[in-house]
């Protein structure tokens, strides 16, 4: 069915970003028949991004076929998923982000992707903590800190990269000063994530069997271990099979109880921040994404 009404949400972080939003927009006014093509920029507000976001969808008329295409990276795609959530709404991914591990697993990489060929439309399962949505997981613990050490700097130069590098700086970060969460057990961890996807971080596998309709969180954990045995378990991360280290923690679960009162928790590496302890759970197939038919 043809798009007739199109928002395209853009990080306004670059130029480049803009350039390629509005050369979508001359796709889908001059080659798409779009009734209305509207370009919002994003802000530093990201709750006021998400008002503005469902004010648009609320809007929609019944019968209209419409479209929500984002030109940015993985916290653009969570903070339109929040807004198109189990509606009817496609949404459609331009990966121009530092990870963009949300559009990988879409089987994306070009961002002119839309523009050729015929779009296959697919649904897709999210996590939710209450009312938040996470597109990719929800993780307490290392992935909060590696938010302070992966910097400005390498994200810029290093891209997706900058994750590692980030990892690799916390494996020296003194004992005294390194993350720890208990949970209910009384058992010891220094990171907990909870995921939908395969990947997070730009390419880090945590949940290698991940499926896009997924009914079932990938759960993964690290306890507190010597900077010996967190190489050992990392190896393992890096050879993209988590599984197979007898240190790390990992198995699948319906829900999931993430952080203590001593810990807050990110969703898909943005800012946003929850208290925990919080229960992760999935909502089924509740996106609809376009995709290029290659997906993982």
């Amino acid at each position: 069915m043809q798009t007739t009404n199109v928002l395209i949400y853009v990080k306004s972080s670059s130029a480049a970003n803009f350039n390629k939003a509005a050369a979508y927009q001359e796709f889908f006014q001059s080659h798409q028949g779009a009734t209305e093509v509207t370009i919002l920029p994003s802000s530093a507000d990201r709750s006021n991004d998400i008002r503005q976001l469902k004010q648009w969808v609320g809007q929609l008329d019944a019968d209209t076929t419409a479209e929500l295409l984002v030109v940015g990276g993985d916290g653009s795609v969570n903070i339109a998923a929040q807004a198109c959530v189990s509606s009817t709404v496609r949404l459609t991914v331009i990966p121009a982000g530092t990870g963009n591990d949300f559009a990988t697993a879409l089987g994306i990489e070009d961002w002119r992707w839309r523009m050729t060929g015929t779009p296959r439309l697919r649904q897709r399962s999210v996590g939710c903590i209450g009312e938040h949505i996470f597109i990719n997981h929800a993780g307490a613990g290392i992935s909060v800190a590696l938010r302070d050490l992966q910097g400005a700097w390498s994200k810029r130069w290093l891209k997706r990269y900058s994750y590692l590098w980030a990892l690799v700086r916390y494996l020296f970060v003194p004992p005294r000063r390194r993350c720890m969460i208990t949970d209910s057990n009384g058992n010891d961890w220094e990171f907990q994530v909870a995921a939908v996807n395969r990947a997070i971080g730009g390419g880090i596998i945590v949940y290698p069997s991940a499926q896009l309709t997924t009914e079932v969180l990938g759960i993964l954990q690290v306890p507190r271990l010597s900077r010996w045995r967190q190489l050992s378990a990392l190896y393992w991360i890096l050879r993209k099979q988590p599984e197979k280290s007898q240190l790390l923690d990992c198995h699948e679960a319906a829900t999931f109880t993430i952080a203590d009162a001593n810990n807050i928790i990110e969703l898909d590496g943005d800012a946003i921040e929850l208290q925990g302890p919080a229960t992760a759970s999935v909502r089924v197939n509740a996106l609809n994404v376009y995709t290029q038919g290659n997906e993982q």
